[in-house]
């Protein structure tokens, strides 16, 4: 069961089973006071240098894997049925948007943020609070924009009931994002070293052109089939004064938006600007070469 602040304060106490009720508009629950502003093209960056610093042994270790795997995995995918239909407006490029630590942030311990979340998930008794969360400051006056300019794809790893729910409080009206799509699309790995389940996530499943889709992410392993395509955005834990959003849509306008008349290959001005692929394999390949040296250490 999920319901944002006001739903919970008009529940139908009656009932035997916690249902939802008619909402305020979501912008009154969550509207961040970050305004837009015009862009500043020498404000427009994204923060590759800070991404590879903080692939971990973990995140370096699963792309090593995932790269050894990229032929045979590319293989068994071709033939694949797309999972979104047909364009409706082949004008528009795809951009496809990470939900959690992207466009929102879902506590696991709700306690330590009462009165500080835009949402929350509740039991099927009403009573029983299990998850609460905030989105991220701007996030909807960013989609709001992007359903303008481009087809807006939100792809989850989470579950098809925790995807309606985001869906809910992102997009109450159903205008903004065009497609939803969950774990369910995700193609499911299993990392050697943590037996993690890994949710990977290849655009080429969704039957749009590659040159003009581009995924944001904050995690690169979800994106490794497409790394030429990945925009990265910093992980959003909660903190109100989080303008990645706002530096994203400044980014998108400065550089892609005003390309998408033209019949160009739109992933040039990503390696332009971050030429993220070559640098992330470079960033594996010296952690590769630091894992070796150390069994060298160890074994004389």
């Amino acid at each position: 069961m999920v319901l944002t602040r006001f739903q919970q304060a008009n529940l139908n106490q009656n009932s035997h089973e916690a249902v939802l009720v008619k909402d305020p508009p979501l912008l009154t629950i969550s509207r961040s006071s970050d305004s837009l502003e015009e862009p500043d093209l020498s404000e427009t960056t994204v923060k590759v240098d800070s991404l590879l610093e903080q692939l971990d042994d973990f995140e370096c270790s699963t792309l090593d894997a995932l790269m050894a795997r990229w032929p045979s995995m590319h293989a068994r995918l071709k033939g694949m049925k797309p999972h979104l239909p047909p364009k409706k407006d082949d004008d528009k490029p795809t951009l496809v948007l990470d939900l959690d630590e992207t466009l929102l942030h879902t506590y696991r311990d709700t306690h330590d943020n009462e009165g500080q979340v835009d949402y929350v998930i509740y039991a099927k008794d009403g009573n029983s609070c299990l998850l609460a969360g905030r989105l991220r400051p701007g996030v909807i006056e960013f989609l709001t924009w992007a359903a303008s300019s481009f087809e807006v794809v939100v792809w989850t790893a989470g579950r098809e009931d925790y995807a309606r729910m985001a869906r809910g409080c992102l997009d109450p009206h159903n205008n903004l994002i065009t497609h939803m799509l969950t774990r369910n699309s995700c193609i499911r790995m299993r990392s050697g070293s943590t037996r993690e389940v890994l949710y990977i996530k290849d655009l080429c499943a969704l039957g749009r052109d590659l040159s003009k889709t581009f995924l944001v992410d904050n995690t690169p392993h979800a994106a490794s089939l497409n790394l030429s395509n990945l925009i990265p955005i910093e992980a959003y834990v909660g903190a109100t004064s989080d303008t990645e959003l706002s530096e994203l849509r400044r980014f998108l306008e400065v550089n892609l938006v005003r390309l998408t008349d033209r019949k160009d290959d739109m992933r040039i001005v990503l390696y332009r600007q971050f030429n993220l692929k070559r640098r992330i394999r470079e960033r594996v390949g010296n952690w590769k070469q630091q894992q070796q040296q150390l069994l060298k250490d160890q074994k004389s």
